[in-house]
Order: structure tokens, then sequence, then C-alpha cells
């Protein structure tokens, strides 16, 4: 439970210094216990700037205030940007235990599962940053064979290994890439949402119902209504102003 109460105090060279001094500002705001004015500054930084330790601080202010919606939606942003943090992993599974509904995605087979949480540790920058040191490696490779000869009994296998790799995470950054440009998700930050089979306000057409924190897939948008999937399936129409875009 302790890790879900840690604010990070970590300066943000990458942000100008007004930034960092209202980040700064935000931090005293959360030690004081002055949740509400702390999420104020939080959400006006983000509007400018992307950075984990942000929407970290902003995730657990919403927290404090018994806000798992929105809490929830901060933790996924964070994660997005630093999907190997290990408090940023903690809370977002701590607070999905909160969540009412257990909304589970189909059984996998081993290898896809597998392949899906290496996928989840890695974000974009990441992969393309392995595929430019397997470069790199083999361009040094090539180099050392034209002044030693100690290489050569195990080049063709050095050879297929690095292009198997580079198979592997291009297939990646490719698989990453669409679901990053292609896929919309969100979270449900009203407390109860009615899921309707269309996007009219009438009670007979009422499906199921969901629940504040649940992640889902965002498919299509109409006039002040979101058309969402859940991870088991199931879709409907939802308010968009009861969702959270990730």
């Amino acid at each position: 439970m302790k890790n879900i109460l840690i604010i990070s105090f970590l300066c943000l060279p990458a942000i100008s210094q007004n930034y960092s001094g209202r980040f700064e500002k935000a931090n005293e705001h959360y030690t004081l216990e002055e949740y509400a004015a702390a999420i104020e500054i939080y959400e006006d930084i983000i509007e400018s700037v992307d950075h984990e330790n942000i929407y970290y601080n902003l995730g657990n202010s919403y927290f404090r205030i018994g806000d798992i919606g929105n809490s929830i939606w901060a933790y996924e942003k964070a994660l997005e940007l630093s999907p190997r943090d290990s408090d940023i992993n903690f809370n977002v599974k701590y607070l999905r235990s909160m969540v009412r509904d257990r909304i589970l995605p189909p059984d996998d087979m081993y290898l896809i599962s597998l392949y899906k949480s290496i996928l989840l540790k890695f974000n974009l920058q990441d992969i393309l940053l392995f595929i430019g040191l397997i470069f790199l490696l083999l361009s040094a490779k090539y180099v050392l064979n034209n002044f030693s000869s100690i290489l050569n009994p195990i080049n063709h296998f050095i050879n297929y290994f690095a292009l198997l790799l580079i198979i592997f995470y291009f297939w990646m950054a490719l698989d990453k890439y669409w679901d990053v440009s292609d896929k919309n998700h969100g979270i449900i930050t009203a407390s109860a949402v009615d899921v309707r089979s269309s996007p009219l306000d009438r009670g007979e057409n009422v499906v199921f119902r969901i629940h504040e924190g649940t992640k889902v897939e965002i498919h299509n948008l109409q006039a002040g209504w979101s058309e969402i999937i859940l991870l088991d399936g199931k879709k409907g129409w939802i308010f968009s102003k009861d969702i959270r875009n990730i």
C-alpha cells in the first residue's frame, strides 16, 4: 500500500523553468494535503507537457480525494510514457483491483500472451532504440572482421540471429505504432454508466452497465456519444462526457 502514497519530487530537466516551478508548487500543495489545488496545477501543466512524473503525481492526488477513475487515467498516461516503472505499475495494478467491473479478455495461446506481456513493457521509442543498437553492433562486428578473424567461425550464426532480432523488433515497432495510432482507449470517470445499444438516451436501449475506472476501447464518436468496446468484446454507446481518453 505504501507505494500508492509516493509523490515524485524529481526535477524535470526537460521542462522549462516555468513549468518546473509550477510542478514544485503543485507538490507543495500535495504535501499540505491541498489536493484540489495540486490537481488544478498538474492538470494545467499536462495541457502543454507530457511527463510521467506529472501524471504520476496527478494520479496520487486524485486517489487522495477518492476519484478512482481519474486516478487510473493519470496512472495509465504515466505508464504509456514509462512502462517499466515499478511504482507506476504497482499503483495501476492496485487501483485496477479496486474497479468494480471484472472484465477479462478471451484467453490467448501461451506464446501470444507472452508476446503481449513483452510488448507492454516497452514503448515505441524503446523498441526503435533496440533496433538501432542491433545495427550498431552489426556495424561493429563488420569492422572487427576487417582486423581479426576471431568471429569468422560464428559469423553465420550472428548474422541469422541478428536478422531474427531485427524482424522481431520491427514487427513489435509496427504493432506498437498501430496500437498507439489506430486504437483509442479511455477510462470511465463517472461512478456508473449505462451502456446503450444505440446513441439514443432511452431507457429501453440500455444493455449493460459499467463503472468508474473501467478501461475501454473507443471505436466511434457521434455528437456527444462514444461507441466503446470492452476487453471481452461487448460493445455499446455511452455519453462522451463519462469517459476520458488516454
